[in-house]
């Protein structure tokens, strides 16, 4: 026998009916042949055989044919990969007769070892034919980092981005970003709640009317200047409080002032809309906690109690609050 085809692989779509499919080159024995299961979300699942598939043909020129079980069903893919084992096994006596078909059966086994290798290869990442580029080795995995050249240009390393002045996304607010990867959380994190949103996808100022499905005292307010929306809602005035803990605050601003009378607690307090509310804290040199029930980024700064002014920002979207920005004013 010859091995004429240099093919070793071969992808078949499903479509819900057929279930036996071609294997368009030669294979010696079943064991030489992987047979693989893509979902349709690309998860690829290896097939055993005598439970999951049979096959017939082996040490046929022509190939054989492969019956899965099940057949495959749309959106679905089946892989038949020729991969011998790479063992020789063929033993020449000294002095005996040549064995001339033995010795045939050898050589297809070994071409077939390398186009095997060779389909292996043509998958892989490899440096141009001009390129005298040699030696150069993957580092291994480590978590949150980037790939990358070394300094001199000849290997790969794994590096921290933030030490190359570089970012990853989504970006942080702390470092200038929205902190999200796609439009609706950016606006989310910028500061929109669900209002704000539909708010933002108005160009119109009638439209915005519309969207919101209801009208403010005044209409006037949003068909001359839809900016003012938000004092329509929430009012100009900012909301004063005093105590050491949230919990007995109705809030009914979007600006609230808060004294501090002695060491508190950030703590969980109902808001009466999605969007943003601004708690301006006058610490007079008592110590603020922030609860865990709040959400942040995990850069804030910690509060300090000899700042003249605490200021920090609050969004709140589906019942998820997050604390957005913390600063610490001077006196």
């Amino acid at each position: 026998m010859t091995v004429s085809s240099t093919e070793t692989k071969v992808l078949y779509a499903g479509n819900g009916s057929t279930a036996a499919f071609a294997i368009p080159f030669m294979f010696l024995r079943n064991e030489d042949i992987d047979v693989m299961l893509v979902d349709a979300h690309g998860v690829e699942w290896i097939l055993s055989e005598g439970t999951d598939y049979s096959l017939v043909g082996a040490g046929d020129q022509a190939g054989g044919v492969c019956s899965v079980v099940r057949p495959l069903e749309t959106g679905q893919t089946l892989v038949l990969r020729r991969e011998p084992d790479m063992v020789q096994e063929v033993d020449y006596v000294e002095n005996d007769a040549f064995p001339a078909a033995t010795h045939e059966a050898a050589l297809d086994k070994l071409t077939m070892i390398c186009q095997s290798l060779a389909e292996k290869l043509d998958r892989a990442l490899t440096f141009r034919v001009s390129s005298a580029v040699s030696g150069v080795n993957l580092p291994e995995p480590d978590p949150d980092r980037m790939l990358a050249w070394n300094s001199a240009g000849n290997d790969l390393v794994n590096k921290d981005v933030m030490t190359l002045g570089a970012i990853t996304t989504p970006v942080p607010i702390s470092q200038g970003g929205t902190d999200a990867d796609n439009p609706t959380e950016a606006l989310f994190n910028l500061g929109f709640g669900s209002a704000g949103l539909t708010v933002a996808g108005c160009e119109e100022e009638a439209e915005i009317v519309a969207a919101i499905g209801a009208e403010p005292v005044d209409a006037e307010i949003l068909r001359s200047y839809a900016p003012r929306l938000l004092k329509a809602v929430y009012g100009e005035e900012a909301q004063a409080y005093e105590g050491r803990s949230l919990a007995g605050l109705a809030v009914v601003r979007n600006h609230v002032t808060w004294s501090l009378t002695g060491a508190s607690q950030f703590s969980d307090v109902p808001l009466p809309y999605d969007g943003t509310y601004v708690f301006h804290i006058y610490p007079l040199g008592h110590d603020l906690a922030l609860a865990a029930s709040y959400k942040h980024d995990g850069l804030l700064p910690a509060p300090d109690a000899n700042a003249g002014e605490i200021r920090i920002a609050v969004e709140q979207f589906n019942a998820r609050r997050t604390i957005v920005s913390l600063q610490n004013m001077e006196a």
